[in-house]
């Protein structure tokens, strides 16, 4: 069964690097010159709009969100917890969510053979891929949807009274499936709370070809502002592949044979979301387009602590009727249900011998009270760069983030 559709790298992180290869213009054809960014979902090339994928879109919609100079999501994440929220949706809100997400046919046979295939670990690099839902005592719950996501993604169901010692118990299990790298989930559980559907990620990788770290050296870093800060800047020379064109240079920095971190640096003037819409657009194209190179590679050593809510960014994507007073979760129960918020944290580091990362995404599924009104809300790698953590699979985006001071 193909799983590309399903989801592209583990994570997204927007980081630096700085490589060179003695080649300029290695691919004239592919131009990121009429590309036009427009909200972060969608862009023009040519007069043409289309639609960016889910990973792409979602990491640059966060990072307008944002106001952090390091960002780092898991796009895999978000769309398992999705994914099984959205087997309660009914009608127009189930509909929006599998637009935003790319989703059509066996959503759930597919989300099932990604999460086999990524938690195998035969290759050498360990992926743990967790889901649990939790429900408040008060819900009556259907068990079509119960049986559903234990079938389709092994959920642990847990039904409860929603009190301290379950929000204790929530964010054990967190911190167990993070192992220990995000600690909690929850700060609190709300009055209206009915259930909380939750993904947790890990992942950790060795270099194939480590850093030495005695060739680690202090060395300037030119942040988005212009502003130059000191980072321990990790170098090497390795033959590995290599991609360059208008928009930016990519290099592949393998784990094993199976995971690798994609390290994208944009040109000169060319912002990060302007570079993660263009790789997103053509992801499949840039990567065919890969070669052998011996590059010389910088990158900064770094460590990133990120948390953010999904809520805008994912109605900005298509589908708000789901966070609406007007929600359709009539495939979870019969009272009526909407998406309170939708939100994530991550954690990911960077050195000499690897990558560790992990991510917790959870849909806090309120209780829609009759006088409840719409919420309103005014919302030498050596300068920014993004960063991917993925496997071979064109669509299996594990984390995507953006490092914009390693420093941080």
């Amino acid at each position: 069964m193909d799983i590309k559709k399903f989801i592209t790298p583990f994570f997204m992180v927007a980081a630096l690097i700085s490589c060179s290869t003695g080649r300029q213009n290695l691919n004239p054809e592919i131009k990121g010159e009429s590309m036009i960014v427009n909200n972060g979902t969608t862009y023009t090339v040519n007069g043409e709009e289309k639609k960016l994928p889910f990973w792409g879109s979602l990491f640059n919609t966060v990072c307008k969100e944002s106001k952090q100079e390091n960002v780092c999501i898991s796009p895999l994440s978000a769309q398992l917890t999705l994914s099984m929220t959205a087997n309660g949706a009914t009608g127009e809100t189930q509909q929006q969510m599998y637009g935003t997400m790319g989703l059509a046919d066996d959503v759930n046979a597919k989300a099932k053979e990604t999460i086999e295939q990524l938690s195998a670990n035969r290759y050498g690099c360990e992926v743990n891929i967790a889901n649990s839902i939790w429900v408040n005592e008060k819900l009556d719950v259907k068990q079509e949807f119960i049986d559903t996501n234990k079938e389709y993604f092994n959920a642990l169901v847990t039904t409860a009274p929603f009190n301290k010692e379950t929000l204790q118990r929530i964010n054990e299990w967190c911190s167990e499936n993070t192992k220990g790298k995000i600690k909690s989930a929850l700060d609190e559980i709300k009055k209206n709370d009915r259930m909380y559907l939750i993904n947790a990620l890990y992942f950790k990788g060795g270099w194939k070809d480590e850093f030495n770290k005695g060739k680690t050296k202090e060395a300037p870093f030119t942040k988005e502002d212009g502003t130059v800060v000191e980072v321990p800047m990790m170098n090497q020379s390795i033959k590995t592949q290599y991609y360059e064109d208008d928009i930016l240079q990519i290099v592949v920095k393998l784990f094993d044979d199976t995971y690798q971190m994609l390290l994208v640096l944009p040109a000169e003037g060319v912002t990060t979301e302007e570079a993660a819409a263009h790789l997103s657009a053509n992801y499949d194209k840039i990567l065919g387009e890969m070669s052998i190179y011996q590059v010389t590679l910088s990158m900064p050593r770094f460590q990133s602590d990120f948390a953010t809510s999904l809520k805008n960014p994912l109605k900005k994507m298509g589908m708000p009727r789901a966070f609406g007073p007007d929600a359709q979760f009539d495939g979870i129960s019969r009272e009526p249900l909407y998406i309170d918020d939708a939100f994530q944290k991550t954690f990911i580091k960077v050195d000499e011998t690897g990558a560790e990362a992990a991510a917790l995404t959870v849909m806090r599924v309120g209780y829609l009270a009759s006088n409840q009104k719409p919420e309103k809300r005014t919302v030498k790698l050596d300068r920014p760069f993004i960063y991917l953590i993925t496997n071979y699979q064109p669509e299996n985006v594990l984390f995507i983030g953006k490092v914009g001071n390693p420093n941080e």
